[in-house]
């Protein structure tokens, strides 16, 4: 999947991770704005869940083809009507370019063909981000939590028959 934001000229492609190499530039992104920018500590950041066989990552590069932005689905055979985002990064040099559009478009897809009809999208978003999500569609949950020092609230899209789509303006 190739797409341009609106805005802009340059192109960005989005890939499904499937070898090593590409999970390694996954954790690179995260490395750079979590553990980097905003100082996650690394033993908080890799997790299990990183190497699951119901975990997806998806990868989005430039038109150099340098990995700017990345993102993780979490499924459960037990539950296949919510899955879960998250590690939604997007390295500095690609913020306000479409990508973490783009990258939050890709996963809804991958949501959609991995479960129900109808499926929740969940995910645990940073209070700096709740403006981009509320662009995307997302209910913000009330409460507020603290992880890996960064305040959090919980947040949901319900997705059926085509919904969810992302407008060019997140």
């Amino acid at each position: 999947m190739t797409a341009a934001h609106p805005d802009r000229t340059s192109a960005f492609a989005v890939e499904d991770v499937t070898t090593a190499g590409q999970l390694e530039e996954c954790y690179a992104i995260r490395m750079d704005v979590f553990v980097a920018e905003q100082h996650v500590p690394v033993a908080e950041e890799l997790d299990a869940l990183d190497e699951a066989p119901t975990t997806t990552h998806v990868l989005v590069r430039d038109a150099r083809g340098t990995a700017v932005a990345t993102g993780r689905l979490l499924t459960d055979p037990a539950h296949p009507d919510v899955v879960h985002v998250g590690r939604v990064a997007v390295r500095r040099v690609a913020r306000g370019t479409g990508v973490g559009r783009l990258l939050m478009e890709a996963l809804h897809d991958r949501a959609r063909a991995l479960s129900t009809p109808a499926v929740r999208v969940e995910l645990s978003a940073q209070e700096q981000a709740l403006p981009f999500y509320r662009r995307l569609g997302y209910v913000i949950g009330e409460a507020r939590y603290l992880d890996a020092g960064i305040w959090h609230r919980d947040a949901w899209l319900d997705l059926a028959d085509g919904s969810g789509s992302v407008g060019p303006d997140a």
